[in-house]
């Protein structure tokens, strides 16, 4: 029920389901996973970061906990804390797109952008609905001046999840780039809505 309210966007009544979950099994990992994402979402990294090595006590091969760690390690700004976890998960799970998006994301802030093209290339090809890895190949694509394919990229990241507000800023500063004023008008309005 936990996860149910937690995608409608509930956040404190998923916490409240998951507090209730620990409370009746201290011992499930998964538990303290959901909660940990949760918390993650919210913004409250330290408390996340506390439930996912609780979390990964109980399980240490716990493949969702660990890119969750990563996470919230890179916006904690450990990128090689994050790296570690990543690659972890990664090991232990190949087939989540997520985690190669994540992990991308992580190698642009260490300024590797072949690394990171690299793995956003797998997470789209692993999950082509990937929107994240579809805006932060784009953002490094316009980061190389290849104003197209990025704009190709945002584009594509748009019709899968068009409430994204920073592909919009990311379309309309790459529209300008490209000469194309009244589109990135558009765009930056999209943006501000």
């Amino acid at each position: 029920r936990g996860a149910a309210r937690q995608q409608l966007g509930d956040f404190d009544a998923a916490l409240a389901d998951y507090a209730e979950a620990i409370r009746l099994n201290p011992r499930l990992a998964d538990a303290w996973t959901n909660r940990c994402g949760a918390r993650y979402a919210g913004g409250e990294l330290d408390a996340a970061l506390s439930d996912c090595t609780q979390a990964l006590k109980l399980n240490p091969r716990h493949a969702i906990a660990l890119n969750n760690a990563g996470g919230i390690l890179t916006e904690k700004g450990d990128l090689d804390g994050a790296l570690a976890k990543l690659d972890q998960a990664i090991k232990l799970d190949p087939g989540k797109g997520y985690f190669y998006t994540n992990r991308g994301k992580v190698w642009l802030l260490k300024g590797d952008a072949g690394r990171a093209l690299s793995d956003l290339d797998q997470a789209i090809k692993l999950d082509p609905s990937e929107a994240r890895a579809w805006v932060t190949r784009g953002v490094i694509q316009a980061l190389e001046q290849d104003y197209t394919r990025a704009l190709a990229d945002f584009d594509q990241a748009i019709k899968l999840a068009p409430r994204l507000a920073d592909v919009w800023h990311n379309r309309a500063v790459t529209l300008l780039r490209l000469d194309r004023l009244p589109e990135a008008e558009a765009s930056f309005a999209r943006f501000r809505e």
